[in-house]
């Protein structure tokens, strides 16, 4: 029998090391992302030979592969499509590798946490955005998404300095996204206990499905109504400005994409996508930057057809593992995927499942706690 708690939490200290230790993820961490989604496969035919894994699933296998090969046939293949698709195979077998957070592992985790802060402090003194702000070696954007994903995982290890360091680090980035998710954070962990009831009845496809739609009907009223005063600030007063050309282009691009599905939903690039997001950016007359949201932006590039697919997963995941206990947690993830291309939560990547290992973990000792 796979000791797959062991494997589990050997999976979740590699990501860790690979988002926030290794710099250059062009470089440095490729070579282990690639070994992360092979050892996904590994472990998915390992449990389905000891029947630990219905061969239900192999459905699911099958799909995916072809629509990989339709990409390649297209000629709109990409390496992010072979990462979520090896990434499926991790969430097939997730439910298997979840671990239970014993006092050994916090401990080993607390000490890998404090390389995390070391490395996003030398990243810090030597990488910076294009506009010269302090940044991790990822794109701005990415940087604090990641960073708010380390300050999660801090909050779950129940490490202060790596929340502090966090604290520290978003008024150097000056990202809205990033400051807005932590008030949001901590907005809801203090004020959920009014709505307990309402919140252990939510159900994550229908909070999704209506957040997006939200956030459809915000773009076009957007674009619509409002105009840029400022081209783009890099001052802190960025926090609070909310009507400059960066929003403009953001909101933009997402109400291009409506159209495009709006006006014809079933063509082919629609259905199953354009390939990098420079090519819908080509035919595409005003898309100045690419969709600034999760769905949007894998529409674009995967089809519709592939992110529903993908889409059906990685809900049916989060509907287990959401509960009142992770709910802080979640609510911000969903945030960035509305305003930001990460993929937190549709479509299947590394991130992602690291996520649900952080929510199971807060899951976990929730229910010991209860029972102590």
């Amino acid at each position: 029998m796979i000791k797959s708690g062991y494997l589990g939490f050997l999976i979740f200290v590699s990501m860790m090391i690979v988002f926030f230790v290794l710099p250059d993820p062009e470089g440095l961490q490729k070579p282990f992302r690639i070994l992360l989604g092979l050892s996904f496969v590994i472990i998915y035919f390992a449990l389905l030979i000891k029947k630990e894994i219905g061969r239900n699933t192999l459905w699911a296998v099958v799909i995916g592969g072809l629509l990989v090969i339709i990409m390649i046939l297209r000629g709109t293949f990409q390496t992010s499509l072979i990462n979520a698709y090896l990434c499926l195979f991790g969430l097939l077998c997730i439910p298997h590798l979840f671990f239970n957070l014993t006092p050994i592992r916090r401990i080993n985790l607390n000490y890998i946490n404090v390389l995390c802060i070391l490395s996003f402090i030398l990243q810090f003194m030597v990488f910076s955005s294009d506009d010269g702000r302090p940044s991790l070696a990822y794109q701005l954007n990415l940087s604090g998404a990641y960073v708010f994903l380390f300050f999660i995982c801090s909050d779950v290890l129940n490490n202060k300095h790596g929340k502090l360091l966090v604290l520290v680090l978003s008024l150097i980035l000056l990202s809205r996204l990033l400051i807005f998710s932590i008030i949001l954070f901590y907005f809801i962990r203090h004020f959920k206990i009014y709505f307990k009831s309402f919140i252990q009845k939510l159900n994550v496809t229908l909070l999704i499905i209506f957040s997006y739609i939200i956030l459809t009907f915000f773009s076009l009223w957007y674009v619509v109504n409002i105009k840029s005063e400022i081209a783009y600030d890099t001052s802190i007063n960025r926090i609070a400005t909310l009507n400059d050309g960066s929003n403009q282009f953001r909101f933009l691009a997402n109400t291009l994409v409506i159209a495009t599905i709006y006006t014809a939903p079933f063509n082919a690039k629609v259905l199953f996508g354009f390939g990098p997001v420079e090519n819908f950016l080509n035919v595409t007359e005003g898309s100045l930057v690419m969709p600034h949201n999760e769905l949007f932006d894998a529409i674009v590039e995967f089809g519709i057809i592939t992110v529903i697919f993908f889409s059906f997963f990685s809900l049916l995941i989060f509907n287990k593992i959401l509960s009142y206990s992770n709910i802080e947690y979640f609510i911000p993830i969903l945030f960035h995927t509305l305003l930001l291309w990460v993929r937190f939560l549709l479509v299947p990547s590394f991130e992602m499942i690291f996520i649900l290992f952080l929510l199971y973990i807060v899951n976990k000792n929730n229910q010991q706690v209860s029972i102590a």
